[in-house]
């Protein structure tokens, strides 16, 4: 059984994320300490207010999804290869062995710290589009400058950023182009487009201090869709992926092609959302999730 760790992103954060598992105590307690604040305490208690903040819910996202990585491999469940929705790439960094899942937290800190000062600057928002066929959805979004496709999630299901002016305007014009459903996504900014070109500096100089290694086993890139085997490769996708759409149907697609039927996706992480997505995709493949403790054993 070709086992791939997935990893989802920002969205499927909750509260007591990452409790209960045998790495826990010791995993979030390093990560207060990194920190310099106690993300441990604004997870266990659930504070909205705090959770909803980017530079909070990206390391509490990521330090979630190491916690359970580090338990499914102590079980002997180790991945044949990993990808990452968005910020689930980082946890994927660990997973493959490019860099430490300390390395990693400092880096999620800080593109937490970046994306939230550049999401003020440049307000914007995301809308999930349901019933509509990408290049409908292009055609409309022609009309709205600096507006774009951000995920590509599933037939049928793709996300949309857009300056937060236009959002409610091109709601209604989806809507109007045929859209079943255009729901606005509980996010702090117009992530994967171009509002966040400004991110990209920043961040490079922040990755060239890291020393990412080559992979141990195939890092899936969300943006190229397709395997990267050097870690200068993996750097280069990090920083496109700050303004370039997520191609989800593409890489499970490429997942599947590659490692052929004795497939098992497992989405390691909060929530089921990838789960969701994967039925969607492909419903032969076999796909499971982790989230909270007792999932492991059903493995």
């Amino acid at each position: 059984m070709n086992n791939i760790f997935l990893f989802p992103g920002q969205g499927s954060q909750k509260q007591g994320m990452g409790s209960g598992f045998s790495f826990s105590e010791e995993i979030w307690k390093e990560a207060d300490k990194i920190l310099g604040f106690e993300l441990s305490s604004i997870v266990a208690t659930g504070d909205a207010a705090a959770l909803g903040e980017t530079r909070v819910t990206q390391p509490a996202i990521y330090v979630t999804e190491v916690i359970i990585l580090k338990e499914l491999i102590s079980k002997g469940i180790r991945p044949q290869a990993a990808a990452g929705h968005s910020l689930g790439e980082y946890a994927a960094l660990v997973a493959v062995g490019s860099l430490s899942w300390e390395e990693g937290l400092e880096l999620v800190r800080f593109r937490g710290e970046v994306f939230e000062k550049v999401g003020a600057e440049n307000p914007g928002g995301m809308l999930a589009v349901i019933g509509l066929k990408p290049d409908g959805v292009e055609e409309v979004l022609l009309s709205y400058e600096g507006a774009s496709i951000a995920n590509y999630n599933s037939p049928g299901q793709d996300v949309v950023s857009a300056p937060k002016s236009q959002l409610e305007d091109l709601g209604k014009s989806l809507k109007a182009a045929g859209a079943k459903l255009v729901v606005p996504l509980k996010v702090s900014g117009g992530f994967h487009s171009a509002l966040f070109k400004d991110a990209i500096p920043p961040m490079r100089e922040k990755m060239d201090s890291l020393n990412f290694l080559d992979p141990e086993i195939p890092f899936y890139s969300n943006n190229t869709a397709s395997a990267l085997l050097s870690g200068e490769e993996i750097k280069e996708s990090l920083l496109r992926q700050v303004t370039s759409p997520v191609r989800w149907v593409e890489l499970i697609n490429s997942l599947s092609k590659d490692f052929g039927e004795n497939l098992r996706m497992i989405e390691a992480g909060p929530g089921k959302v990838l789960q969701g997505l994967m039925r969607r995709i492909d419903r032969t493949i076999t796909s499971t999730g982790v989230s909270e403790p007792g999932d492991i054993e059903k493995l």
